[in-house]
């Protein structure tokens, strides 16, 4: 869980989020956990479950004991699903229910008890629409983003969800959406470089987006947006790519697959430092996860495998996948990590590759 650590010039308090209380003058840092607080250290893969439909493109996050895959594109992307699938890790129950518009390459993340789903593109075009699901409440609301465009990212720290790039066609924007769960306010921003199909993702108080497709090419470039400061920087990958897939842990966000990449960049958000480190295998149209000490990258490789970063020892390891995909979705909450649906040689997928974290 992570912590507010609010500083003033005499006194230091460290207390859960929703208790510590502040005023105009203290500055705010999110902090991860140290590492000998993360509960889970050991994954192993636990078989399969199902998805009410086969689909590619779809989108998932998690909050409290739900995981929710949604929308995502059907008979090969050339229609569009409204298809919500919810995965309880405290009763092993799965329930079904819809968006308010089918659509595929949408973003999704989680902040709070809000899952959120924005954007993508739908039978006439490309969409600004927002579904909000409160697991609180186990209901839904609706929002809109300030401009339609899909193959977007999106990613949360503290109390805010933000959804950054996309495209409108042959236009590669630059709008970022900022969603505040705890106000229920949208803000916007701009990216240093407009572009689609990079990746988000958060560890502390930053927020990440890197990589992507540019209107001049593909692209190395990371946004970073610091929550606690309400403030932008830039910094590059190692390389240029697109379809990549990013998660964090333990202070650590890392950066795998796309195109022919075969090196991960691992962002310290502690120094501000990037590091590198050859990966088992370079996967495109992939997807990442993160739960207890782990990172998972799954799908777009040659081989039904998954590739595990252990943020403690800085090494990859291997677990087996059921079955050859891409352009699939994961996420995790709990003990649990799950890999949903994707494009297979012989079609799409409904499958569901569940992983289980432990101590």
């Amino acid at each position: 869980m992570k912590r507010l650590l609010t500083i003033t010039l005499l006194t230091i308090c460290l207390l859960e989020i929703s208790s510590c209380s502040k005023s105009s003058d203290e500055a705010i840092i999110i902090v991860d956990p140290p590492m000998d607080n993360l509960i889970y250290r050991k994954i192993e893969y636990s078989g399969v479950a199902s998805l009410s439909e086969a689909r590619v493109g779809l989108a998932a996050a998690a909050a409290g004991n739900k995981i929710v895959f949604a929308g995502g594109g059907t008979a090969g992307g050339a229609a569009y699903s409204s298809a919500v699938d919810i995965y309880d890790v405290s009763t092993n129950a799965w329930t079904t229910t819809r968006l308010s518009e089918a659509r595929y390459h949408l973003a999704a993340a989680a902040a709070g008890t809000k899952v959120v789903f924005a954007g993508g593109l739908n039978a006439t075009g490309y969409s600004k629409v927002v579904d909000i699901y409160d697991v609180s409440t186990n209901t839904w609301s609706t929002a809109q983003l300030s401009q339609a465009r899909g193959r977007l990212t999106a990613a949360a720290a503290g109390n805010k969800i933000v959804f950054a790039g996309g495209d409108t066609g042959l236009n590669y924007v630059s709008t970022v959406d900022i969603y505040d769960v705890s106000t229920n306010v949208w803000t916007t921003a701009q990216l240093s470089q407009g572009r689609r199909r990079l990746a988000g993702a958060a560890a502390g108080n930053k927020i990440l987006f890197a990589g992507g497709q540019s209107n001049t090419g593909d692209s190395k470039v990371v946004d970073i947006y610091d929550v606690s400061t309400n403030t932008w920087t830039t910094s590059q990958l190692s390389e240029t790519r697109y379809d990549l897939a990013g998660a964090g842990a333990g202070g650590k966000i890392v950066f795998s697959g796309g195109g022919n990449a075969k090196t991960a960049d691992i962002y310290n958000v502690v120094t501000g430092l990037w590091t590198t480190l050859p990966v088992p295998e370079d996967r495109k149209y992939v997807s990442a996860a993160a739960g207890g000490s782990k990172i998972v990258f799954g799908g777009g490789g040659s081989s039904a495998t998954v590739d595990i970063y252990d943020v403690e020892l800085n090494t990859f390891s291997t677990l087996q996948f059921s079955e050859l995909t891409s352009d699939l979705a994961a996420a995790s909450t709990g003990n649990k990590l799950l890999f949903a649906g994707g494009d297979l040689s012989s079609g799409l997928s409904k499958v569901v590759n569940v992983y289980t974290l432990s101590r």
